[in-house]
């Protein structure tokens, strides 16, 4: 697991949240989980600072997609790819 960064819009005000995921999509989809966050600046990952930026576009449709998936479980297997 590594830590993240992510700069994120709360609020209509610029936040940082940290998580600890195995990968940045998964930093991503824990985002896309919280219903607080508006919008989705930058993910960081700690150790090294290596960043990826993220297009708001599609922030609702991820969201109603997670939301067709009850099982957390799975979600996480297929995004560390333990099928």
């Amino acid at each position: 697991m590594d830590e993240y960064i992510v700069d994120v819009i709360i609020d209509n005000k610029q936040e940082q949240l940290k998580t600890y995921s195995a990968s940045q999509i998964e930093a991503l989809d824990s985002m896309i989980s919280f219903e607080g966050v508006d919008k989705i600046i930058k993910i960081t990952r700690s150790h090294d600072n290596k960043s990826w930026d993220f297009d708001n576009d599609d922030l609702e449709k991820l969201r109603e997609l997670r939301g067709l998936v009850s099982d957390d479980k799975l979600i996480l297997q297929t995004l560390r790819g333990q099928h």
